[in-house]
């Protein structure tokens, strides 16, 4: 891919964890971003445990939906996903 638009994803992705006050609650720090990816971490806490002592599906889902939206939008335009399927085996 080229710098110039990893460059553009870069700044993007930048700028959405600055206006992302929940992606910042949750204590994501991006490790890695490119055109049409990125790559995160964050450390469960406490409070994020449900009652069967594992994170919360709000949480797992809300960290997947971060990497989604820093991954789709780092081109510097607004997209959101309309559909999510889940398949349990």
């Amino acid at each position: 891919m080229s710098d110039q638009k990893n460059g553009l994803a870069e700044k993007v992705v930048k700028r959405l964890m600055v206006e992302d006050k929940f992606s910042q609650w949750l204590g994501i720090e991006v490790l890695e971003v490119a055109f049409g990816y990125s790559k995160i971490k964050m450390t469960i806490r406490e409070e994020m445990i449900n009652g069967f002592g594992i994170a919360h599906g709000g949480i797992a889902f809300s960290f997947a939906d971060s990497a989604f939206a820093f991954a789709c939008n780092s081109n510097g335009k607004i997209y959101g996903s309309i559909r999510c399927k889940h398949l349990v085996s």
